[in-house]
């Protein structure tokens, strides 16, 4: 469950799972690094070797690799249509006329996030577990 949580939080382009599939490699999934807060003044550290997960009332950090992301993407509940929503998307993104901007551009890149979250939707484990409290208020537990 907390692979997934991850999942959605840092991989919920269209680009990401649209990668994944065609490649079946998570570590093209991981960045160089990234970081952002979750509620309850803990952090999400993302690198191209690890996930944690760390506040000052964790004992040890929790931690993660890119395989246990990866494997949530290995479910079987992708369908071809989603991988189609995700192809459609970034190809919309990549071909826009004004480039990374101009007319239509929010219109593409909400296109993308509905892309890649439904593929992560679609992924969910049936039962959330409390896990997912880590990033309820993130609006990832609903």
């Amino acid at each position: 469950m907390l692979a997934w949580a991850i999942g959605v939080t840092a991989c919920s382009h269209a680009i990401d799972p649209l990668t994944y599939w065609r490649t079946r490699d998570p570590r093209r999934l991981a960045p160089e690094y990234a970081g952002q807060t979750l509620p309850a003044g803990r952090m999400l550290r993302l690198d191209r070797t690890r996930i944690e997960i760390s506040d000052g009332n964790l004992h040890r950090p929790l931690r993660l690799n890119w395989t246990d992301v990866g494997a949530v993407l290995d479910n079987g509940r992708i369908t071809n249509d989603l991988i189609h929503q995700c192809e459609e998307a970034v190809t919309a993104w990549r071909d826009h006329p004004g480039g990374f901007r101009g007319a239509g551009w929010t219109d593409v890149v909400d296109a993308c996030s509905r892309a890649g979250q439904a593929v992560w939707a679609a992924c969910r484990p049936a039962d959330p577990g409390e896990q997912l409290d880590l990033f309820a208020s993130i609006g990832i537990g609903s």
